[in-house]
């Protein structure tokens, strides 16, 4: 694996510090509590970047409270009528692939960028931040990926933004030991707790279907509206006792692929996002690597989800391999709108092969990871490549 303490080999990591961040939407109150539980501990070369979001999270706090004010009570009497449809499964095991996928489907609903990174004020400064989106950067910093506003992107994002506890709060100050993972799990967390972030999901959820009810141009109705989070695979409890009726789908990829990748990953956005400079080959005591951390969470995502995923319904859960849906994609994608019974495939059949076709040229990065590393994937994660047949841990091929 690459080891040098800032992977500029990547164009993504020469970010100004007026760029969009992925928590642009957060309000000056989250700014400074996150600030303060951090004690203030920004790399010198960072503060250009602190001090430009103090002055933007200052404006994003007007712009929620107006939003609240304006749309409110009318955001809080929208009704979820459909289940969502919840894909889930770790990091760069191709979930975002799939979520893309949906969105070429008119009758789902996907969050994007744009509601996902600015929650709180979407509705009023939607039109502002699509005058300002040359700020927003062309393609996804980890995999060059293009992106937009419009975008799918996940609501684990919003949560953050919205100011409710979010285990991405690690990537802020990534030389500080990893924070809020109980409320992956959340088996953990006080009740009120739990709660509050239920209420925290439902609100973003309804935003986003006020939006859709309310812009022309996204199409009348209430369409069923399909989330993508990692962090959502490990609460599976929490996500059927709120939509009983949910269905999900989860990716499973080959583990040292998402080893590699997952690593690659978390040095990327820690070099693009965080307000420190991240010291990879010298953190402080205490602080895990980043691979121990990747172990370590695919542990706590996985802690109770085969207990959990026991209890739903075959109709309700399909699973999909990473290496079957990027060899067949339409072929896997048929398969799932079957076995969920998501409606007619053909309606949307022709958009998705233009698009896979479009993609066809896409080179995918490719990391080696050690015989030392590769190793500890197989004692660690052996549980994982029994369960989903991946054989041993030379098969792999580090495409990230």
């Amino acid at each position: 694996m690459q080891t040098d303490d800032k992977p500029s080999a990547n164009p993504g990591m020469d970010y100004p510090f007026y760029a969009w961040r992925i928590w642009g939407g957060m309000t000056l109150s989250t700014w400074l509590r996150i600030l303060a539980r951090n004690r203030f501990a920004i790399s010198p070369s960072r503060v250009p970047h602190a001090a430009f979001f103090t002055i933007q999270s200052a404006f994003n706090s007007i712009l929620s409270l107006t939003q609240h004010l304006i749309f409110g009570k009318r955001i809080a009497k929208v009704q979820i009528e459909a289940p969502p449809l919840v894909i889930i499964g770790h990091w760069r095991t191709g979930t975002t692939y799939l979520h893309e996928l949906f969105s070429l489907d008119e009758r789902f609903s996907v969050p994007t960028a744009l509601e996902c990174c600015a929650p709180g004020h979407f509705l009023l400064s939607g039109w502002l931040l699509r005058i300002l989106s040359f700020l927003l950067p062309g393609k996804r910093p980890m995999d060059n990926m293009p992106m937009s506003l419009d975008s799918p992107q996940e609501d684990e994002f919003s949560l953050l933004n919205l100011g409710f506890p979010s285990p991405y709060e690690t990537m802020m100050f990534p030389n500080h030991r990893p924070v809020l993972h109980e409320f992956l799990n959340m088996s953990e967390v006080a009740q009120e707790q739990v709660e509050a972030w239920k209420k925290g999901l439902l609100r973003f959820l309804q935003l986003v279907n006020y939006r859709g009810k309310h812009h022309k141009e996204l199409g009348a109705g209430s369409r069923r509206i399909v989330l993508k989070s990692p962090p959502h695979t490990a609460r599976l409890r929490i996500l059927r006792a709120m939509f009983p009726a949910a269905q999900f789908i989860h990716v499973v990829r080959h583990p040292c692929d998402v080893f590699a990748s997952t690593v690659w990953l978390w040095r990327v956005m820690y070099a693009v996002e965080g307000f420190q400079i991240p010291q990879f080959n010298s953190l402080p005591n205490g602080v895990p690597s980043i691979g121990q951390y990747v172990l370590d969470t695919m542990d706590l995502l996985y802690r109770d989800f085969f207990t959990q995923t026991a209890q739903i319904p075959s109709y309700q859960f399909c699973e999909v391999r990473y290496e079957d849906l990027v060899r067949a994609p339409i072929v896997e994608l048929e398969g799932i709108y079957r076995k969920l019974n998501l409606g007619t495939f053909d309606t949307v059949q022709g958009r998705l092969v233009a698009h896979v076709h479009k993609l066809k040229s896409y080179k995918r990065n490719r990391y080696q990871i050690s015989e030392e590393e590769r190793t500890e994937v197989f004692r660690r994660w052996r549980w994982y490549m029994e369960r989903y047949g991946y054989g041993n841990a030379s098969s792999a091929t580090q495409d990230t």
